[in-house]
């Protein structure tokens, strides 16, 4: 009897001292924590003149990987397409044309949105 009443003397002291000790860091804490899930606020579009030069550099860099023979060729290829794909779907909203919804296109596709883009003025 007088262990539990001993413990339990014990437990309120060590709450009641967490709680006090705790209030500060544990609100810093959840304020933490907030601030990790959220999203990070990014611009809703990215420049034409970024763009640009992001199809320029994939450009340069599938046709680099069509002509030369490296190891995991189909693979650096796959990822230079899906990578161009998105960059060609993002000037498309950038500049507000019609397309496809998603990557990756396939061939016609892609020709038809690089049509767009060119007939809207964007070089690359």
């Amino acid at each position: 009897m007088r262990v539990v009443a001993v413990l339990s003397v014990v437990a309120v002291v060590l709450l009641l001292a967490l709680l006090g000790h705790l209030d500060r860091p544990a609100a810093a804490l959840a304020t933490g924590w907030r601030r990790l899930r959220r999203k990070p606020e990014q611009p809703a579009t990215i420049s034409v003149e970024q763009l640009a030069a992001d199809l320029h550099r994939l450009a340069s860099v599938l046709e680099q990987t069509y002509a030369t023979d490296q190891p995991a060729k189909m693979a650096r290829l796959t990822a230079a397409s899906l990578a161009y794909d998105w960059v060609l779907l993002a000037a498309c909203r950038t500049l507000e044309i019609p397309t496809a919804e998603k990557a990756p296109l396939n061939a016609v596709d892609r020709l038809v949105t690089e049509a767009a883009l060119a007939r809207s003025g964007l070089d690359w």
